[in-house]
């Protein structure tokens, strides 16, 4: 749960594919063009994605969605550990949803890939209505492959490279069940929840962690050496989400999720919604969440010497922490009766202001600034705000 660059652009590119509520329907015939873009930290994340779905014989939904992320990064991990970069990933997906009855069967595949990292996943899914359709349930896999590698550089620049060092693999599992319920024609309620394995290479190569390697009493030296996490990782996360709708055209979202894993971090997710209809064109929405989550046992800021433990970690994710988040969305469906083949049409935008609070990650640039008295492990806690943006085109025809 923990807000990574691949997690935030996840969700991201998952919102261009949220289906109806009602799981007995298929998804109407539907072209999404998207582009976003994340700044926080000195980095920025963006670029465009498409997603095109078309029902055939009222029984199969397909779609397809091609996705770039264009990356620039001087933050704080990569100016303390290395130099800034830049890099692209690109990210292919397809699927279908079949429809047999009140059940749909769903199948997927993805491909990613980037100039250290090849990823690919397939999942499997199904969703039954129960009770009238007042009742759904839901059940899901997924199975990923990544390959991991590290890039070398001769120094000169953001762009180069010169070869690359393979690292290892990483296998992921993803095992799904949900339950949806209608209690009265205002108000549904979803309960979901997911187990995870991952396996295999689960760190960043290019990541270290500090150790103190000299403290004459008055001051402390640190050096570094290569990060080294547990092999095997399980995890649960489990999910309650409310929605109810006001008489006045509104409706109010209330969500809580919990996470889990087997390297003892711990986190909660509060997230709330209120969605206004405006007149016939505009709807809008403001958002406030926040989350939090305690640290992995075997991370540290500083360690007191060199392979102090077996298992060592210094990523800020995987540190105490919390964020805030407040956002604010608005669509506005434009007329297409000029235009044939479209039945209708919106313009979307989302933005999201973060407040990251990191507890026990230290910002390590005030000690290694010339001239600096301070000490490792003295830093200040480091904190950071970043802005998201998604603005896309939906266009049902």
């Amino acid at each position: 749960m923990a807000v990574t660059k691949q997690g935030i652009f996840a969700a991201v590119a998952g919102l261009l594919l949220l289906q109806s509520a009602q799981a007995a329907v298929l998804p109407e015939d539907r072209a999404d063009l998207l582009f976003h873009n994340y700044a926080g930290d000195d980095s920025t994340f963006k670029g465009p994605s498409i997603l095109v779905r078309k029902q055939f014989k009222e029984t199969v939904s397909a779609w397809a969605n091609y996705y770039v992320d264009m990356n620039s990064a001087a933050s704080i991990d990569v100016v303390t550990q290395g130099s800034p970069y830049e890099e692209v990933r690109d990210e292919a997906s397809i699927g279908f949803d079949y429809l047999y009855n009140k059940t749909i069967l769903s199948a997927s595949t993805k491909v990613s890939d980037e100039n250290d990292y090849f990823a690919e996943s397939y999942s499997l899914g199904l969703s039954q209505d129960f009770f009238g359709d007042m009742s759904t349930f839901t059940m899901g896999y997924s199975h990923g492959a990544d390959d991991v590698y590290q890039n070398i550089r001769d120094g000169n620049g953001a762009d180069d490279i010169i070869g690359r060092t393979f690292f290892g693999n990483a296998k992921h599992q993803r095992f799904s069940v949900g339950w949806s319920q209608i209690f009265t024609k205002n108000w549904i309620v979803s309960f979901n929840g997911e187990a995870s394995v991952d396996e295999g290479f689960l760190r960043n190569p290019y990541r270290s962690v500090r150790y103190v390697s000299a403290d004459d009493g008055t001051s402390v030296d640190a050096s570094s050496e290569p990060e080294n996490y547990p092999t095997t990782r399980s995890s649960q996360a489990y999910a309650i989400k409310s929605m109810y709708f006001l008489p006045w055209r509104a409706a109010l979202r209330a969500e809580y999720r919990g996470f889990n894993d087997s390297w003892d971090i711990v986190a909660s997710n509060y997230e709330f919604r209120y969605i206004h209809r405006y007149k016939e064109d505009w709807i809008f929405e403001l958002r406030y969440r926040y989350y939090d989550q305690t640290q992995a046992s075997f991370y540290r800021d500083l360690y007191d010497f060199q392979e102090q433990f077996e298992f060592r970690a210094s990523d800020k994710e995987l540190s105490t922490f919390n964020n805030t988040a407040i956002g604010f969305g608005a669509t506005y469906e434009f007329d297409t009766n000029w235009i044939g083949w479209i039945d209708r049409a919106t313009v979307n935008l989302y933005v999201d202001r973060i407040n990251y609070q990191y507890e026990n990650f230290l910002d390590k640039r005030v000690s290694a600034a010339p001239g600096s008295t301070v000490n490792p492990g003295e830093e200040p806690a480091f904190e950071f705000d970043a802005t998201i943006t998604r603005f896309f085109l939906s266009i049902w025809y």
